[in-house]
């Protein structure tokens, strides 16, 4: 009886044995509150560390108890430091991976939380931007950070944070969504997500095709993904931006070199990535002349803002990456000014090549060398990625729309000649830099330089092409070139010109274009102390142009004396004006002009005037009398005339 009983009791015990082997333990009420607890403190980092990798607890156990000791608790500095001990010091390598993937989802639903609470107004919140922010920045840390692998980061662990991410951007679909219009302070953060997704998926052919399935990528922005390996992030939503990427892309081929992504939108923007990520700025409108790096020397070329920003942004990774491969060429770079200028430059050659040499040479003319130091440099970068020397045309460096041809490099990496078109280039350089510029053999005169312009300059007075102006108030520049052309650049609401009018009365015609600020034609102007009275005729910024007359004083106090109007949307916009007596009519592209002046406007000079910005482009200016009526034939007296 006694062995009978032993020997069920033994089976017993084995059996519990057994079942004990295979059972999985919770966290006791008292052990998920200590772990709050410690975290709410930011103490015992190794105590949380114990208890939430215990080896009886599932992944979902984990995460729920990092879950509940972060909700509704600030993701601060400090906090995140203290997360990054847990995680970052655990005793082994087989626990990094589980605190690691328990933390990241519990940060997700923080970051949940945080989304929840600003369905409408996240841009605006500064304090929850932040927070997610940090969030992100420790998610991404560990799919990204060079040493995750060094200390234990498994690729199951990644691929766990990788379906973490995708099921977070589920859950705030409509503001993590690529294909949804955001802020850009959200696209900010919705960018640091895709890249994480990216970043954790493992390397292999399919990793494109499935980093673009679990995005939920479609259209061009698919196949930019796929074709190339970039990902494109912006605020948009929309596909518009995709195909004047690839184009930037093409034209600048060294900034695709490693890159993973190009966010548009801010070219100051950074990401955590294991790859390099291109920031590039996102602007609208063509591009005028308050943006234009030609600057003074050239008109704007006729490309959009955006055209220019994305060339910016990609310009800075395509030197980078060209420095990188080339330090001889760094050590040039840095000699001649640094990499932010020549990144500048070779922005511009990808833009417009034959207005960038101009303007190079056009500085030069005036006594500025850098600009042609870093024109050297910049093409130099370019030829880092340029397709193998051909048999005729030797070295070719595609250019955006033209490539220069029969290149040549000197031993530092810059460019000292080339061919460009029919013409061959020639930049020459002495001890302080480069100290001269050739065209075909010759010397270059600005004659010579086709889409070169007269420099604005400040002064008293200018003249040329038969006109005569003065200053009236303000710090103008001025520029004076055939045509005529007169070019007004304003930096302070007083800032106008005068020219001696042919009487009171008289008629004008001209042309106007206008950039940046408010500019236009002022009549019967008089010099008021520091200021001046007058009344303009403006042309006002804006999509529509609004052509608008004001009651002028000098001082930005300006008074409508008659309705604005808006303008059809033309490159220059006549105008044409009849002053008799203190009546002012006549045209401003397709609004009409029909003032009575004050009268003590009864006299004065005519001439221009831009506020603080403002570019105003004149051409064909006119200023003659007004037409007398025509006599009158027959029906009078012979004395009367």
């Amino acid at each position: 009886m006694r062995r009978t009983t032993c020997i069920a009791a033994a089976t017993w015990c084995c059996a519990v044995l057994a079942t004990g082997a295979t059972a999985r333990a919770s966290l006791t009420t008292s052990e998920a509150e200590e772990i709050r607890g410690y975290v709410a403190v930011e103490g015992h980092a190794d105590r949380v560390r114990a208890l939430v990798a215990r080896p009886d607890l599932s992944a979902d156990e984990s995460a729920g108890a990092m879950t509940s000791a972060l909700s509704g608790t600030a993701i601060d500095e400090r906090r995140i430091a203290y997360l990054e001990d847990v995680v970052r010091n655990a005793p082994s390598t087989a626990t990094r991976p589980v605190l690691a993937v328990a933390t990241v989802r519990a940060l997700l639903a923080r970051a949940d939380a945080i989304y929840a609470q600003h369905p409408a107004d996240l841009d605006r919140a500064a304090g929850a931007l932040s927070e997610i922010g940090r969030a992100y920045g420790f998610v991404a840390a560990e799919v990204s950070g060079a040493d995750t692998v060094a200390n234990g980061m498994t690729d199951g662990a990644r691929a766990d944070i990788g379906r973490a991410l995708v099921d977070h951007i589920g859950r705030n679909a409509p503001v993590l969504k690529l294909d949804a219009k955001v802020p850009l302070a959200v696209a900010k953060l919705r960018a640091q997500v895709a890249i994480s997704v990216y970043d954790a998926m493992p390397d292999g052919a399919t990793r494109r095709v499935d980093a673009a399935d679990k995005l939920g990528l479609a259209g061009p922005r698919r196949a930019t993904m796929v074709e190339t390996g970039i990902l494109v992030l912006d605020a948009s939503g929309s596909d518009e931006r995709i195909a004047d990427v690839r184009a930037a892309l093409d034209r600048l081929p060294g900034a695709k070199v490693g890159t993973e992504a190009v966010f548009v939108g801010d070219e100051q923007a950074t990401f955590r990535s294991r790859a390099p990520v291109v920031s590039a700025g996102d602007a609208v409108g063509p591009l005028g002349e308050a943006m234009s790096p030609w600057g003074g020397e050239a008109d704007p070329p006729a490309v959009s803002a955006r055209t220019w920003s994305l060339a910016h942004g990609l310009g800075v990774a395509a030197v980078a990456r060209a420095l990188d491969k080339r330090p001889g060429l760094r050590v040039q770079v840095d000699q001649d000014g640094g990499a932010p200028a020549v990144a500048n430059v070779a922005a511009m050659l990808a833009v417009d090549p034959g207005r960038t040499i101009d303007v190079a040479a056009a500085r030069l003319l005036a006594g500025k060398r850098e600009t042609a130091a870093w024109l050297a440099d910049a093409l130099g970068a370019l030829a880092v990625f340029a397709p193998a020397a051909g048999e005729h045309d030797g070295l070719v460096v595609p250019l955006g729309t033209a490539s220069a041809t029969r290149v040549v490099l000197e031993p530092t990496g810059a460019v000292s000649a080339f061919k460009l078109g029919v013409h061959a280039w020639r930049i020459d350089r002495d001890g302080s830099g480069a100290s001269a510029i050739k065209r075909d053999g010759a010397p270059v005169t600005l004659s010579t330089l086709a889409t070169a312009r007269v420099a604005a300059t400040d002064g008293a007075s200018w003249s040329g092409a038969g006109l005569v102006f003065a200053r009236l108030a303000g710090s103008p520049k001025v520029a004076i070139a055939s045509g005529p052309r007169v070019r007004l650049v304003g930096s302070t609401v007083a800032d106008s010109i005068i020219t001696p009018a042919p009487g009171d009365d008289l008629t004008l015609d001209a042309d106007l274009h206008l950039d940046g600020a408010p500019a236009g034609i002022i009549v019967r102007a008089r010099p008021v102390g520091s200021t001046f009275q007058a009344i303009s005729v403006l042309l006002m910024p804006g999509d529509p142009i609004h052509s608008a007359v004001l009651l002028a004083e000098g001082s930005g106090a300006d008074t409508a004396v008659a309705p604005v109007d808006a303008l059809p949307a033309a490159a220059m916009i006549h105008v044409h004006l009849v002053l008799k007596g203190l009546t002012l009519t006549g045209t401003v592209g397709t609004a009409p002009v029909s003032v009575t002046l004050p009268a003590e406007l009864a006299h004065g000079d005519i001439g221009l005037r831009a506020y603080p910005g403002g570019t105003l482009e004149v051409v064909g200016w006119e200023l003659h009398p007004p037409v007398p009526p025509p006599r009158k034939q027959g029906g009078g007296s012979a004395g009367t005339r």
